[in-house]
């Protein structure tokens, strides 16, 4: 049986607490420099039209040193890498994020038309980069609700830390 200075002990050094996350929404919509820190992704989804595509959600920390929002994280607004030959032409947006995350891509010539291998994203072609964002109010709606979050995009890469 335990002796009762030692319950006392517990009970005094017992230092449980909660720390209450940052909103995600409370990032206003402004330019700011950041690091990426992370990458969702889903592969082979199907959208609502039927084209077979991936999607990639980078994460922005938001620089330690920023004078409003240090290190909150922002996510990405997403990237839609199209699968289907049929809607190729929206994968410019695609292009263009890669473009922006200093990622290259290879090109040849078809029937007189330039064509750019687009790879899959993956952490290691990201992590780490510092880079400026801009961050906006997305709204939109799913099976989850109704959505009103800060969401980030790449204007681009202010330092590669590889």
């Amino acid at each position: 049986m335990a002796d009762i200075d030692g319950l006392m002990k517990d009970v005094k050094s017992d230092e449980v607490y909660y720390d209450e996350e940052q909103e995600q929404g409370s990032v206003e919509p402004g330019t700011y420099e950041a690091s990426i820190v992370g990458l969702r992704r889903k592969l082979k989804i199907n959208t609502r039209g039927g084209h077979l595509c991936d999607i990639y959600w980078p994460r922005y920390k938001i620089s330690h040193d920023s004078p409003t929002f240090s290190n909150r994280m922002v996510r990405d607004r997403g990237q839609f890498r199209y699968r289907s030959p049929e809607v190729s032409s929206r994968n410019i947006y695609y292009k263009k994020f890669l473009d922006k995350a200093g990622i290259s891509l290879s090109k040849i010539e078809v029937d007189g038309n330039i064509r750019y291998s687009l790879p899959a994203i993956s952490e290691d072609m990201i992590i780490g980069k510092k880079v400026l964002i801009n961050v906006y109010k997305e709204e939109w709606s799913d099976s989850r609700g109704y959505h009103n979050e800060p969401v980030g995009k790449l204007v681009k890469v202010i330092q590669d830390d590889d």
